[in-house]
């Protein structure tokens, strides 16, 4: 699920570039997409962490300024799941409620699983690692204490 989108807004594509640049460099966000929009505009859209998106925004911001193009930023946090489907371009399913939980109950299972089978080759590991044990059968030869042997 994504926790924030941040955009930046610039004339031309070389301060588009620049901006994406900066702002991926400057914190661990995502590039989403570079979308051209008519009259020399390009929208740089980024997603990740709140305060990673703003950082990253703000690193973005100070580039273009420095170019001269840029034009507008703006960071969203905490996007609605409707807001994210119109980024992602759903076409199939819409993101709703039950999708997401879908979505979330099939990966619990698969790590479930994963965790399952991991434990199993542990066991196993484990068991080929530790030396077996070798029973003796031995009996235990018993004192015989006489009263010579013990004057002697």
């Amino acid at each position: 699920m994504l926790e924030a989108l941040g955009m930046i807004e610039v004339t031309g594509y070389l301060g588009a570039i620049s901006s994406a640049d900066a702002a991926l460099k400057a914190a661990n966000v995502t590039l989403l997409r570079s979308e051209k929009v008519q009259g020399g505009i390009t929208t740089v859209q980024l997603i990740g962490d709140v305060a990673a998106v703003t950082a990253a925004v703000d690193a973005g911001k100070v580039v273009a300024e420095s170019l001269g193009c840029f034009r507008a930023s703006h960071v969203i946090p905490r996007m609605d799941i409707a807001t994210q489907a119109i980024l992602l371009d759903v076409k199939e399913k819409p993101m709703t409620e039950s999708v997401v939980s879908e979505s979330v109950e099939q990966a619990k299972e698969q790590i479930t699983a994963q965790v399952e089978e991991l434990k199993a080759e542990i066991v196993e590991e484990v068991i080929e690692k530790t030396p077996a044990k070798k029973k003796e059968n031995k009996p235990k030869e018993a004192k015989k204490t006489t009263k010579k042997n013990n004057k002697k």
